[in-house]
């Protein structure tokens, strides 16, 4: 393995850990699990949740009150502000990693047909070989650009 792709992957990892989103997260973290109406909402919406589950599993259909008291549950904790922020948190980290791995991916999928890319449109210019474009498995993997 290039030591070049393990000391930028370590470079990634030490961003990624420096990060104001996972800051925010472990900040938004520790909040909720400081909040006792949070941690009371939460373990409410698990036990819910389990006897939901465990009548599924028994063959039985949940009646209509049970689902109302699930989602009754549900809507507290989204409305608790520290369970809320948290959730907030959650989703911003998601989608940083969530364009990490897209320009991971894209980087991928261009190494191996000559560096055709989506983002620029390259795809449609049919520089990028047989069936660019057309979604076909030959082409540059653009999901039929």
């Amino acid at each position: 393995m290039s030591n070049e792709i393990l000391e930028n992957a370590r470079l990634l990892a030490d961003a990624i850990a420096r990060s104001p989103e996972l800051a925010e997260l472990h900040s938004t973290e520790d909040a909720m699990s400081a909040d006792l109406s949070a941690q009371k909402l939460i373990a409410e919406l698990q036990k819910a949740q389990e006897q939901f589950m465990e009548t599924q599993q028994s063959d039985a259909e949940p009646s209509e009150a049970h689902k109302n008291l699930v989602d009754e549950i549900e809507t507290k904790v989204e409305a608790n502000p520290a369970i809320s922020a948290y959730m907030n948190a959650q989703d911003k980290f998601t989608e940083m990693l969530d364009s990490v791995n897209s320009i991971l991916a894209g980087a991928i999928a261009g190494s191996s047909n000559g560096g055709c890319g989506c983002e620029d449109d390259s795809c449609n210019s049919g520089e990028c070989g047989s069936g660019c474009g057309t979604g076909s498995s030959s082409g540059c993997g653009c999901g039929g650009r």
